[in-house]
């Protein structure tokens, strides 16, 4: 067996025990030089470190290698790789990261270093306007090659990572508990579709719940692999909030949408936006920031965003223009464009086929931006 694949062995046995967690690792690294050393340690090396009783009878337990390749290719078999912060595929992004992690499992694909990438992020249960936010930004970021990072979860997540592929994006999801599990359970068709058209990343091993405190470090991988953060809802004191300080310290653009002064989905948003994130109106406000890093980027203009979207008729655009993010009824869209009820009603299916509009409830329909 060569060095290198009996080195990510090693690492993979490592990965398996939760409780080895960043610093122990260190630690451990410290004392014995390498993952070969630590595999070696005897049991009085281990008692000098003042480890934990259970990571000490971890490391006592010798798997063979054989044992270790067996597994380690029956979980390849499953469609979950793994790969340590030692091999080249390892993205160089979170490489950056001061605590990176020491391996990361993943399903499809692992993103790409030389394109773009901007984490979209907010709130769980998000306004009918978060939501269309999320889906319209990813979707038209998209379209110009940018990855889009999230995190699976419900509200802005989910519809970053749906935004992105309506139109044959690529997104990826950074999860806070093992790849055989899905969380939320509802968002298992959505976990499917990231998997075939990106890729889910996680540095939990197999078996592990999502637990409370993993999402806070899940966050920073978020951060790590985006080159901005786009914060479309937040609460004053949210989750969101915390992958928006750990971009901060990674020295990453923070883009924040602004809301209702009186809207608490928005206070979050606001209130980073009066600290000094960038004030986001248009994808191309998001752009702008990512020209001088990417020359694909280099001359897009508002013009060229717009003519990425389908055409309206005149008549499509007499009802758009009456249309916003707050709920409208049909019954007031009949007196403001003049028309009878069947061409209304036949133009706000087209522009809802189109995306452009969504009927909330009771007949009342909201712009998707």
């Amino acid at each position: 067996m060569d060095c290198i694949k009996r080195n990510r062995l090693l690492w993979y046995w490592i990965s398996k025990n939760e409780v080895i967690g960043h610093k122990t690792i260190v630690m451990l690294l410290y004392a014995f030089h390498s993952i070969e050393g630590v595999y070696q340690a005897k049991q009085e090396e281990l008692l000098k470190l003042g480890l934990k009783e259970e990571v000490i009878s971890y490391l006592n337990k010798k798997y063979s290698m054989e044992e270790l390749e067996n597994e380690y290719n029956y979980t390849k078999k499953r469609g979950i790789h793994f790969i340590c912060i030692e091999d080249k595929e390892y993205p160089e992004k979170l490489k950056k990261l001061y605590d990176a992690p020491w391996f990361l499992y993943y399903r499809g694909e692992l993103p790409k270093d030389d394109l773009p990438s901007i984490a979209v992020i907010g709130a769980r249960n998000c306004s009918a306007y978060g939501s269309d936010a999320a889906y319209y930004f990813s979707k038209e970021l998209s379209l110009f090659g940018i990855q889009i990072i999230s995190g699976l979860a419900r509200g802005v997540d989910g519809m970053a990572h749906s935004g992105a592929l309506s139109c044959g994006g690529k997104t990826y999801g950074v999860i806070g508990n093992g790849l055989d599990l899905c969380y939320p359970r509802e968002n298992y068709g959505l976990y499917q579709e990231v998997n075939l058209h990106g890729g889910i990343l996680s540095e939990y091993p197999i078996g592990s719940k999502a637990l409370p405190y993993h999402f806070p470090l899940r966050n920073r991988i978020i951060a790590a692999l985006s080159d901005g953060i786009l914060v479309v809802e937040a609460r004053e004191k949210s989750g969101t909030l915390i992958t928006v300080d750990s971009g901060l310290e990674q020295g990453k653009d923070i883009f924040a949408l602004p809301g209702k002064l009186t809207d608490v989905l928005s206070k979050g948003c606001n209130l980073l936006i009066q600290s000094g994130a960038k004030l986001v109106l248009s994808p191309e406000d998001i752009l702008v920031e990512l020209r001088n890093q990417y020359s694909s980027l280099l001359g897009v203009t508002t013009r060229e965003i717009n003519s990425t979207k389908e055409g309206l008729t005149e008549v499509e655009q007499l009802v758009y223009s009456f249309l916003s993010h707050e709920a409208i009824h049909v019954e007031e869209l009949l007196m403001k464009t003049n028309l009878n009820q069947g061409q209304l009603l036949e133009v706000l299916f087209e522009l809802e086929s189109k995306q452009y509009v969504r009927m909330i409830s009771g007949q009342q329909y909201v712009r998707t931006m």
